[in-house]
């Protein structure tokens, strides 16, 4: 099933970089001379780093450092493939399943390493290639649609690089970032070891793959050796320039929350700067549906006909002047929820500037470009809070570029690629006075002073180690490495200058915000097969759905068993693909039969997954309901190649290899069994209709992960958006943290995320709006 795809040789070998050093010593006799070396390749995310020390006949250590590579997954290349070129004294070993990038840069700059040990590097080759436009194509972001590129060459130079952004899945205004900024580099520097567009990464890669496969085809048609193609896989120096800047207001994050504290402090006659590690704004924003926004002061005015009322069911026309929801009702409703064991654990206060402010907010984002529906129920609840974007995302980037228009008319000023990375903070006069921030693109330092600082961050799920120093095991096994569906540059690194400069925290450890359920990794250049008649609702191009994502459909199936770390049920399975995996923390765990597996092999699966994340995840669709699956076997295997999926003759033998206790996962297997014997779900009422027995060999088990969009719990905040000290009273002169920099102020450590319908989204824009005026007026006194 696996097409043939000239993206073999694209993936052949790393982007070796500059830097190559050693500390050797003399008079070895061997084949190695003993010494300690070092080599960089380009990697998935940024630069891998190889040290690698032998003596005079042996390899003796080899140690790798990628801090840029996906957590989860390049970071396996990093951590395992140092011990098996040791162990195999040599560097012809397998790269890791599913980290291509990454395998591929460890592998190079290890080899590298040798080849300065042995004393055997060879010049590079010349560079000759026929003249004309070459066709090469990668993988982005998106799995069933590789990305097109056309390469037009000399014999010794790129002369232009177009993108082909009509037939592609990968989200416009992402990979409009890497056309920007990525392509002038690359044809500047004639290398494609540029770094990737930060915000941009699977794309950037993909639009690399793409262009060094066209590259390798014009030194094959020009008769040159394809090592030649390391003419083109030199890294450019980074600059040492630092540059002071001074601006009364600074934002730091521009996605809805700091967009809309930068437009507000901006409106309010402050002098805005606000910065972006990433290569575009809208952050995680443009991508969500919507905001929370109650009683939007326009909706109450307007009559609005076949409006959906959540309370009553029945869609009727909403007559003019009458409120979309009972605001008091639902304050109660949030207090209730945060309420534990009869103690308040959200801030009230917080809640009702929320309640209060966030139909106002949607009224203001409407004068500056942006559009919404009327207020409906979310996911079948009864509340009327929850205000779509018009258009369903697809006019969302469209909002963003209105807004910021707005910002530079009213004389704001915004830097992309620019990471802040510390305060600048006076101890003795508690007081923030700007920050430290580093260019992305080219290592340009700069010292930013401001009267006021707003974070704007997105939260910490883009730090593994934030994750495992912030999040909780008390009330749900929540510590560990969280995939995400949102934007992985959000690593926290803001909120943690603020907690080591003496920041407080509330609630830091609410459970992150999961609306997706999926598995560990994804198979890639699998057939792509087209479903009639139907539009992709997260690409916008013809739906497809692909065998490969067989393991994705099991994992969130109905039907399925499912077990957290402690080989123990967690949930009733049915809510898998949505609301639920979260309850078993980063991961979950799906076992199947050899029963269900030749079912699915001979009538395929009974229905289609509930939720978003089929659309979202993989191929971009569902596997239709109904479709044999006669590759079944064949997509597990691979999958099982690639880490994420485990087979066993024996339960017992699965549990082993998966890191359960043998016997709990055989007890919860035998219990299951018996309830599907039943027909009743004695432990969590799972509808009898999806009870099907885990029974034959060989056994399945496939890793799930829980998708969060971004963590929910941050810095402690007062109702004036300032930052507090640990004191929980006393506020950081100059410094403001909104959007879920500060979201823990409304919820709980012991409960997930609110159900009502973009709370985040709604804190985001009316935290930010709010945050600016509050500022503007600061920075005047």
């Amino acid at each position: 099933m696996k097409k043939n795809s000239i993206l073999a040789c694209v993936l052949a070998g790393a982007l070796l970089l500059s830097g190559c050093s050693n500390t050797a010593a003399s008079g070895s006799a061997g084949k190695y001379t003993a010494g300690t070396y070092e080599a960089t390749a380009q990697g998935y995310g940024g630069s891998v780093t190889v040290t690698m020390t032998v003596d005079a006949d042996s390899i003796t250590d080899v140690k790798a450092v990628g801090e840029n590579e996906t957590e989860g997954v390049g970071s396996k290349a990093i951590e395992q493939l140092p011990g098996a070129i040791l162990e195999a004294q040599s560097c012809e070993v397998d790269g890791i399943a599913g980290a291509t990038f990454s395998s591929d840069a460890v592998l190079a700059a290890a080899k590298d390493c040798l080849a300065q040990a042995s004393g055997t590097q060879a010049e590079p080759a010349s560079v000759k290639m026929a003249s004309g436009t070459y066709t090469g194509q990668g993988t982005g972001f998106r799995v069933s649609e590789p990305i097109t590129v056309n390469v037009t060459v000399s014999e010794n130079e790129i002369l232009d690089i177009q993108v082909d952004q009509v037939n592609t899945s990968e989200k416009p205004s992402i990979l409009q970032s890497v056309v920007d900024l990525m392509l002038p580099r690359i044809l500047e520097n004639q290398s494609v070891a540029v770094d990737a567009i930060t915000g941009a990464t699977a794309s950037s890669n993909g639009v690399k793959q793409a262009i060094t496969d066209a590259l390798t085809q014009a030194l094959e048609a020009g008769d040159s050796d394809a090592s030649a193609i390391s003419a083109f896989q030199t890294a450019p120096a980074k600059s040492t320039e630092t540059i002071t800047l001074d601006t009364d207001v600074l934002v730091v994050g521009m996605g809805g929350s700091g967009v809309a504290a930068a437009l507000s402090a901006a409106e309010n006659g402050a002098s805005v700067l606000a910065i972006d590690k990433a290569g575009k704004y809208g952050g995680t924003s443009e991508l969500t549906s919507g905001p929370m926004a109650i009683n939007v002061p326009s909706q109450v005015e307007a009559e609005i006909a076949d409006w959906p009322n959540p309370v009553t069911g029945e869609t009727e026309t909403k007559p003019a002047g009458a409120d979309l929801i009972d605001a008091e009702a639902l304050y109660e409703d949030w207090l209730a929820y945060t309420t534990i064991d009869g103690v308040q654990t959200a801030k009230p206060e917080m809640i009702r500037i929320m309640i209060d402010e966030s139909g106002y907010t949607d009224d203001w984002l409407t004068q500056y470009g942006f559009s919404f529906d009327p207020a409906i129920g979310f996911a079948g609840n009864s509340w009327a809070a929850f205000t779509p974007h018009t258009g369903a995302k697809a006019l969302t980037e469209s909002f963003f570029d209105s807004v910021i228009g707005h910002f530079e008319e009213m004389g704001g000023s915004y830097m992309l690629e620019t990471e802040a990375y510390d305060l600048i903070y006076d101890e003795a006069t508690n007081q923030v006075t700007g920050v430290l921030a580093r260019s992305t693109a080219d290592g340009t330092e700069y010292v930013i002073n401001a009267k006021a600082v707003v974070l704007a961050t997105g939260g910490y799920a883009g730090s593994a180690e934030m994750e495992e120093t912030y999040l909780s095991n008390e009330y749900y096994p929540l510590k560990g490495a969280w995939k995400q569906f949102g934007m992985q540059q959000n690593d926290g690194k803001m909120i943690q200058a603020a907690i080591d400069d003496g920041a407080g925290t509330y609630n830091i450890s609410v459970p992150p915000m999961v609306h997706v359920g999926g598995v560990d990794g994804f198979l890639s250049g699998y057939e792509a097969v087209p479903i009639e008649g139907q539009i992709s609702s997260s690409t916008g191009r013809p739906a497809v759905w692909s065998v490969a994502d067989i393991p994705l459909n099991m994992a969130i199936s109905s039907n399925t068993l499912a077990v957290g770390a402690d080989g123990k049920r967690f949930t009733s399975e049915t809510a898998l693909s949505m609301f639920n995996p979260w309850i078993s923390g980063p991961h979950f765990y799906s076992i199947w039969g050899n029963e269900q597996i030749q079912d699915l092999i001979s009538n395929g699966f009974d229905e289609v997954p509930y939720g978003p994340s089929t659309n979202y995840l993989g191929y971009g669709s569902s596997i239709p309901a109904g479709v044999p699956l006669p590759e079944t076997e064949e997509i597990l295997q691979a999958a099982i190649d690639a880490g994420y999926v485990y087979k066993a003759d024996t339960i017992a033998e699965l549990a082993e290899k998966m890191g359960f206790d043998p016997e709990v996962l055989e007890a919860t297997v035998e219990e299951y069994n018996s309830y599907c014997a039943t027909g009743v779900d004695e432990s969590f009422g799972k509808d009898a209709q999806y009870l099907a027995a885990v029974e034959g060999g060989p056994y399945y088990g496939i890793v799930g992960s829980s998708y969060c969009y971004s963590t929910c719990g941050g810095l402690d905040i007062n109702t004036d958006f300032q930052v507090l000290l640990a004191d929980g009273e006393t506020p950081m002169g100059g410094l403001y943290a909104v959007g879920t920099d500060s979201m823990g102020v409304l919820f709980s450590e012991a409960k997930a995320y609110v159900t009502y319908g973009g709370a985040a989204q709604g804190w985001a824009y009316t935290s930010g709006r709010l945050a600016g005026q509050v500022v503007a007026e600061a920075v005047k006194e």
